[in-house]
């Protein structure tokens, strides 16, 4: 019988660890080419250009790639252990170790063939399908399922570098080993370094000193330099009490002899498997946390679209006139405005005058805009009385965003007629009363004898601040695009802006309409985006942690499976052994998931001190938990299948 005969039979027999390491590859293709369908999407890249969402996708990214990278270098690694006693039979059989590269080398890249065709192809279906699931869930249909040459060349490159790394590692180390040492290779006890119940307790000093830094530091302007490290910290602590956990926990349990003695067998298979599995735990943990902290942060944006547009803008439309801009009469602003379906209900209309005060030594221009006091009163239902050089220094924005309001904390003098005139501040007033336009951020607010002097005696700009409100301002994306079109029509024919106004704005933005269904539309547009792309990568990152957990649990089935049969020799029945699988596997299972979704909940209370705390932010909390409980009740599901699939190998039963 020849070699390629011998191979060829151990192959058919031992099957299975071939067929799992190409699942386990294809797997991780499909995950890689799902996520590079959306990241090289046409669509998602040009609202990633334009909102900034780069961070969005990149934190996921770079968390799938180690995933990726973690996930393939693992599998092999398994399949490579379950080999080794084969390879040393081949040793000793006279293959050389040449043969023994040329082999394993063509049974890897038969198998990252066929992995990289299936992946790819399971992922073009799954996309679709998801693409399509998601898309309609969400509202949106600006965003088509695509395919490019860059999803295909990324992720098989990827794929391919990690793959043949883990492969010349592997490689190295069986040549390197002795033939004894390989024929032996499943005999080798893997021993428990380092048993510290202390430190346990230090990786848990540390994670919660991570948070509380985090919490203390978030709403610091340099929020972005702490993030960064308190994370670092949090996942050191993790990996520290992961890896001690059963350690403490079984430390903790001796005072209670009573609970330890009837659970020894238990804790102590499931300290001997935490320690072996540290790493694989992390990981899972992470990508949970993640999960739920991206899911739960998009979805609150997504859902939060509607009362953040209408904090932004206080009313329906908006925008300025002047005489030679924005200008249409009355009665044909009202016919684009005014339908007998969605009439008019307010319409306020505010003089303005604006003045460009040169700075010296400078070519910058400080802005200031004026506006009388009963102007004022009108949009911001006050009652104020000024006296001639008073002043109320205006702000409009929101007041939890806004600074201090210090500008104007002292007086403001201007150069009237050659002579410096001083207005004294009586008081600031932080409001969002008018939505956002180009420029108009605060405002002097004067007497209305003083508000006409300073138009007669300061060089500026008149204007008309029109504020509208209808009935129903979601119905009015027609009207704002007739009224846009008709400004447009009409500013063409008028001379353009050369003046001081047009130095750090453009025309158009002068004189735009800010309406709250545009506004509505482009978030709910970017923010769809954003969250069908959370959406997408939440499902590649549950499937991409239980198939980890899954391949933990049934890499040494065998070894299992004898170590149960040995238990029934010494006189443990079929039902104390279910009954340590079901611990084990519950354990495995939900650690990872509750710490990870308890980290995530802690990360968002210390991140949401940002808008004032989850006290003043409820829904926040309320999205959270839809979205913890959604992944708990999917993540039950596989666990019942896989304790199911553990019983059956394992017992029979």
């Amino acid at each position: 019988m020849s070699f390629n005969q011998i191979v060829w039979k151990m192959a058919k027999v031992h099957y299975k660890k071939y067929i799992l390491y190409f699942l386990c590859n294809s797997f991780a293709v499909m995950f890689f080419f799902m996520f590079s369908t959306v990241y090289f999407n046409e669509q998602v890249v040009r609202v990633k250009k334009l909102e900034s969402i780069q961070y969005v996708l990149t934190v996921p990214g770079v968390a799938l790639v180690v995933f990726t990278v973690f996930f393939i270098s693992y599998a092999h690694n398994i399949f490579i252990k379950r080999r080794r006693s084969e390879i040393g039979l081949f040793m000793t059989l006279g293959m050389s170790n040449r043969d023994i590269s040329k082999l394993l080398l063509l049974e890897n890249v038969i198998i990252a063939i066929f992995s990289i065709i299936s992946g790819i192809l399971s992922g073009i279906i799954f996309s679709r399908l998801f693409f399509l699931l998601l898309m309609n869930s969400v509202g949106l249909q600006e965003v088509p399922f695509q395919l490019n040459s860059k999803m295909f060349v990324y992720s098989i490159i990827t794929f391919l570098i990690v793959f043949f790394i883990a492969v010349g590692q592997s490689l190295f180390l069986i040549l390197k080993r002795s033939v004894i040492h390989s024929l032996k290779s499943d005999k080798i006890a893997e021993t428990i370094k380092m048993k510290n119940p202390l430190l346990g307790g230090v990786g848990l000093a540390i994670i919660i000193g991570s948070i509380l830094g985090l919490y203390y530091t978030y709403s610091d302007p340099k929020a972005g330099e702490f993030l960064l490290f308190w994370a670092i910290a949090t996942l050191i602590g993790l990996y520290i009490s992961l890896y001690q956990f059963t350690s403490l926990f079984i430390e903790l349990a001796k005072k209670y002899k009573p609970f330890y003695y009837r659970r020894l067998l238990f804790m102590a298979s499931l300290d001997y498997k935490f320690k072996q599995l540290t790493s694989i735990l992390m990981l899972v943990t992470v990508m949970i946390m993640i999960t739920i902290l991206y899911s739960t942060i998009i979805l609150s944006t997504y859902m939060l679209n509607e009362k953040q547009v209408i904090d932004r803008n206080p009313f329906d439309i908006a925008f300025i006139q002047t005489e030679n801009k924005n200008n249409l009469a009355l009665e044909d602003l009202y016919s684009i405005v005014d339908q007998k379906e969605n009439p008019v209900q307010k319409h306020l209309v505010i003089p303005i005058y604006t003045y460009y005060q040169k700075q010296p030594y400078s070519d910058w221009s400080y802005v200031y805009h004026f506006m009388a006091v009963d102007h004022f009163n009108q949009l911001t239902s006050n009652q104020f009385k000024l006296q001639d050089n008073e002043f109320v220094y205006y702000i409009n924005d929101d007041p939890e965003s806004e600074g201090s309001g210090n500008d104007y904390n002292q007086d403001v003098i201007f150069p009237i007629r050659n002579e410096n005139v001083t207005y004294t501040r009586k008081e600031t007033i932080i409001e969002k009363n008018i939505n956002n336009l180009s420029n108009l951020h605060d405002f002097i607010i004067v007497s209305n004898s003083e508000f006409e002097s300073l138009k007669d005696k300061l060089d500026g700009f008149e204007s008309n601040l029109h504020l509208i409100n209808v009935a129903n301002w979601k119905k009015t994306t027609n009207t704002v695009e007739r009224l846009e079109k008709s400004f447009k029509s009409y500013n063409v024919n008028t001379p353009p802006i050369v003046d001081v106004r047009v130095e750090n704005a453009s025309e158009e933005d002068l004189f735009q309409v800010a309406s709250k269904v545009e506004d509505y539309n482009h978030n709910k547009n970017s923010n769809g985006i954003l969250f069908f792309v959370t959406c997408f990568l939440s499902v590649i990152f549950f499937f991409g942690s239980f198939t980890l957990l899954y391949l933990n649990l049934f890499s040494e089935i065998d070894k299992e499976k004898d170590k149960y049969k040995k238990l029934k020799y010494i006189g443990v029945t079929t039902k104390e052994v279910n009954r340590i699988i079901s611990r084990e596997i519950t354990t495995l299972f939900f650690v990872p998931t509750l710490v990870g979704t308890t980290l995530a909940f802690l990360y968002i209370v210390a991140m949401a001190k940002d808008i004032g705390g989850i006290t003043k932010n409820p829904e926040i909390l309320l999205h959270f938990l839809i979205v913890a409980v959604i992944y708990h009740s999917i993540q039950v599901g596989f666990f019942l299948y896989g304790r199911k699939k553990m019983f059956y190998y394992l017992t029979g039963h």
